[in-house]
């Protein structure tokens, strides 16, 4: 049970986060979205946008998957590791990205070698992450598969390729460009 409030709570204190910083970045630097995109290419973004919103679809359906549907006393993920993995997962996750609008704006206005290190770490953090997410899910899924676990493998697959992918290496080779 504590596990499970744990993660609960991980996924609401740091989901508002992450959401608030995005608010609190827009909001408070006018015109600072088009930059963000930096040199993506404009015939990219109306399907990096769809990305986004697909992916946040699949990661509440895999967080129910695991919320509601995962033994929080007696799952084993890789045969080793108990729910405490998730928890780790995830703030790894979460985490990083409350800080990238803000590292990112702050590059964009001053740009330094050391911020963009530290706003790629953060991609390759979540990226990488997501990737184990995606790998620890496949490894418990259930015997019999029901629809549910594979619309949440599904959505994790799509969050994956957009963390990995678009995020990871896609925005950060166009930014400069």
């Amino acid at each position: 049970m504590l596990q499970r409030n744990i993660f609960i709570a991980i996924n609401l204190i740091f989901g508002f986060v992450l959401l608030y910083s995005y608010y609190r970045g827009i909001t408070n630097n006018p015109g600072i979205g088009e930059k963000l995109w930096g040199g993506v290419p404009k015939s990219l973004t109306p399907y990096i946008i769809y990305s986004m919103f697909i992916s946040a679809l699949g990661y509440f359906f895999f967080t129910y998957y695991i919320l509601f549907k995962v033994d929080f006393n007696s799952i084993k993920i890789f045969n080793q590791f108990n729910f405490s993995f998730f928890i780790i997962i995830y703030l790894l996750i979460l985490i990083p990205s409350c800080f990238w609008i803000d590292l990112s704006i702050a590059y964009i206005n001053s740009p330094n070698q050391i911020l963009w290190i530290l706003i790629c770490s953060i991609l390759y953090t979540v990226g990488i992450s997501s990737l184990i997410l995606l790998i620890s899910l496949y490894n418990i899924r259930p015997q019999e598969t029901s629809i549910l676990f594979n619309i949440s493998f599904i959505g994790c697959i799509f969050f994956t390729i957009h963390t990995v992918f678009l995020d990871g290496l896609l925005w950060t080779i166009f930014f400069h460009k």
